[in-house]
């Protein structure tokens, strides 16, 4: 049996804000030529890299591969697209500076040496890590061009940080609950963005509730229901399995509002008080939303409303000594809305409009970014980081990261230096806490 997962090596001081990559299909080939499909979904499954920059995915687990021994492995790919910022003083082809601007591509397919031997009643994995700054081609016309020199990687060794006995980390999979959770069936979770994905639920998985939605019932399963919001966070074990280690309430339900999650950018794309969202996940359930048909990438138009309520989504951090407080300042007012964070804004009224989708947020809800520099100066549980893409104007200086001990995951990053990518809740540093950047999660490629 083969899992595979799927990653992205930390890109450099990229304005990249989306990229996404449809894969078709994959499969194995011998040194004789005898293929081995490993993963044929009926249409394409789609992948926002930039996200994976700090986290990873799962594409198959336990695909029935026959055993043999393996020496290349093609991913089938279907047409990429991204989104970027020309944070340039001139244009970018025909993407005028300062503009918010699209990247498309052609499909293709990516052959890569490897070389694995898969065993009869084993259960084995490979990540496919790929490199969305190597793919970005300027040679013409700015584009996606997939068929570059190395735009994928695969790797058989599990990174130095992952929990004995896994073989990945499944990182915040945030949907609605399908069904009721118990350790008997698990939980199945659905993303209007992302699709479905389904985890076993045991004693050890924590239950977090960070805005306090469920009162007595906050920290137990008895808190989620069908039709709550709920993030994942898991493992993919080594038998082939995800694995629920924490699940962070986000809407108790049982019918939740819309729901839009995505990087802001430096835009107010209908003028005014609006901000411009490109768009990472979502939760729809209105019948003819058209952000129920709202890919990655696309764009959200969001005016604030002035009644909104502003709320940290602290996930697996919660609860940790000196976290800031829910409450204070950093994330409390539309001041406080700044180009490169993620937010997840509850809304209502959305319409078709000339800049993408518009609504109304009733709520913004700050969540983790994913952001990759250079490690700086180190101190104790918390480090400085540069080199930031150049859209992110917010830090006067190089801001600080904080880390926890007992929460924070890393990925080989026991010594703390060169080249990270963070996912990490953002918060504004004038007036906020001290080390504006939360890390949740530390990657080194």
């Amino acid at each position: 049996m083969l899992s595979v997962s799927i990653s992205d090596t930390p890109p450099a001081n990229t304005t990249i804000l989306s990229f996404t990559l449809p894969i078709t299909g994959i499969k194995l080939t011998t040194s004789t030529g005898t293929d081995a499909a490993v993963f044929s979904p009926g249409s394409p499954s789609n992948f926002e890299l930039t996200r994976l920059q700090s986290d990873s995915d799962v594409v198959v687990t336990n695909a029935s591969i026959p055993a043999g021994h393996y020496t290349s492995l093609t991913v089938a790919l279907g047409s990429p697209s991204g989104v970027f910022i020309n944070a340039s003083s001139s244009a970018v082809g025909s993407c005028a500076a300062g503009a918010v601007c699209n990247l498309t591509g052609t499909f293709t397919s990516i052959t890569v040496p490897i070389n694995i031997t898969l065993n009869s009643n084993a259960n084995q994995w490979l990540d496919l890590d790929f490199n969305y700054n190597n793919a970005i081609d300027t040679s013409g016309p700015i584009k996606i061009n997939l068929g570059l020199a190395n735009v994928l990687a695969v790797s058989t060794s599990i990174p130095a940080g992952i929990p004995s006995g896994d073989f990945a980390n499944v990182d915040d999979f945030t949907g609605q609950v399908l069904a009721t959770p118990t350790t008997a069936n698990g939980i199945t979770l659905k993303s209007t963005v992302r699709g479905n994905l389904t985890a076993t639920i045991n004693s050890s998985t924590q239950v977090f509730d960070p805005q306090g939605l469920c009162g007595a019932a906050g920290g137990s399963l008895s808190c989620i229901g069908v039709g709550s919001i709920v993030s994942l966070q898991g493992v993919l074990d080594n038998t082939g399995h995800i694995v629920a280690t924490s699940l962070d309430v986000l809407d108790k339900g049982p019918s939740p509002v819309d729901e839009v999650e995505g990087t802001i950018y430096p835009s107010s794309c209908n003028g005014g008080s609006n901000f411009g969202m490109v768009l990472s996940d979502s939760s729809i359930t209105t019948g003819g939303s058209p952000l129920a048909t709202s890919g990655f990438g696309a764009g959200v138009c969001l005016t604030v409303s002035p009644t909104a309520t502003f709320l940290v989504d602290f996930g697996i951090l919660t609860g940790q000594p000196g976290l800031p407080a829910a409450t204070g300042p950093g994330f409390r007012t539309t001041s406080d809305l700044l180009a490169g964070q993620t937010v997840r804004a509850k809304i209502t009224g959305a319409a078709t409009g000339t800049n993408g989708v518009n609504a109304t947020a009733t709520a913004m809800i700050l969540r983790f970014s994913r952001l990759t520099g250079t490690v700086g100066s180190v101190s104790g549980a918390a480090f400085t980081i540069g080199g930031l893409p150049s859209y992110i104007t917010a830090f006067a200086v190089s801001p600080s990261v904080q880390t926890y001990t007992n929460a924070t995951l890393f990925e080989n990053a026991a010594s703390l230096s060169g080249t990270v990518s963070i996912s990490a809740l953002f918060f504004n540093p004038a007036g906020g806490p001290t080390q504006p950047l939360q890390a949740a999660k530390v990657r080194q490629p």
